[in-house]
């Protein structure tokens, strides 16, 4: 029987979502994963995610596949699940999905939001593995050349090394930039900024170059009128901006086709 999952994780103490092949491996969200499943299964299984998260990067919604046996079907998985699992990692629904169905093929689009901290005077303590506090910024500059990524381009000056692909163009659906309300019981603060972001794909750390570029614009440091040069470069040396750090990404939703249509 094929299970879906969809889960919900604190990045912060893991190496990624991906298991990692090493005489001391690091924690994986994969490798929880599959421990806690095999001791319910009695055997060994591969837990198949939508994305590879990297290392430090949360979760709200990631989405995966397993294939237990037949004569498990009646466990309750969510439950079971979340009393091996570790408190950081949980299961927010478990269901059978269509023996064929794969977590990562079948993906559509996926979502992305960074969280950004404008108030150099604090970073509130349970916020802080969360965002990156990267100090006041502009918007409109930033909303300017965010409009500029919109729709399919070559992302390679936006894809740090790592896995090679057949290519590196994608599309980018939807993007906006939002001022969260003010947190509740805190002196006046400038607002928390939430990037969202959704395309057919994404390359290797490419919402936090996105991140990066987009605070570079609104701090100044570049003008929104050079992001078309930057892609049309493709390559990572013309991107003048760091990469964001991880903990303020975090994998929002996946969506899939409609079963019904």
């Amino acid at each position: 029987m094929r299970l879906r999952l969809l889960l919900a994780y604190d990045g912060s103490r893991y190496s990624g979502w991906q298991i990692q092949e090493a005489a001391k491996a690091p924690l994986t969200i994969q490798g929880e994963g599959e421990k806690a499943l095999g001791r319910l299964c009695a055997c060994p299984v591969r837990l198949f995610g939508s994305g590879r998260t990297d290392a430090g990067v949360h979760a709200h919604g990631q989405v995966a596949h397993v294939d237990v046996p037949d004569s498990r079907a009646g466990l309750p998985w969510r439950h079971a699940l979340n009393c091996l699992l570790p408190p950081d990692i949980r299961v927010l629904s478990a269901e059978e999905a269509h023996p064929r169905f794969h977590a990562r093929l079948d993906a559509l689009h996926k979502t992305y939001v960074y969280d950004l901290w404008q108030d150099r005077a604090f970073v509130p303590p349970r916020l802080a593995p969360y965002v990156w506090a990267c100090g006041p910024v502009s918007l409109p500059p930033m909303r300017e050349a965010l409009r500029m990524l919109l729709g399919e381009h070559d992302f390679a000056s936006l894809q740090n090394a790592g896995t090679p692909l057949e290519g590196t163009v994608r599309r980018i659906l939807e993007g906006d930039l939002t001022e969260c309300p003010a947190e509740e019981f805190l002196p006046p603060h400038l607002p928390r900024i939430r990037l969202r972001i959704t395309a057919n794909g994404f390359l290797k750390q490419m919402v936090r170059n996105i991140a990066g570029l987009l605070v570079a614009c609104g701090t100044g440091k570049l003008m929104p009128d050079a992001i078309p040069a930057i892609l049309t470069a493709c390559d990572r040396q013309a991107l003048p901006s760091p990469t964001a750090p991880p903990q303020g990404l975090a994998l929002a939703h996946v969506t899939y086709p409609d079963p019904a249509a």
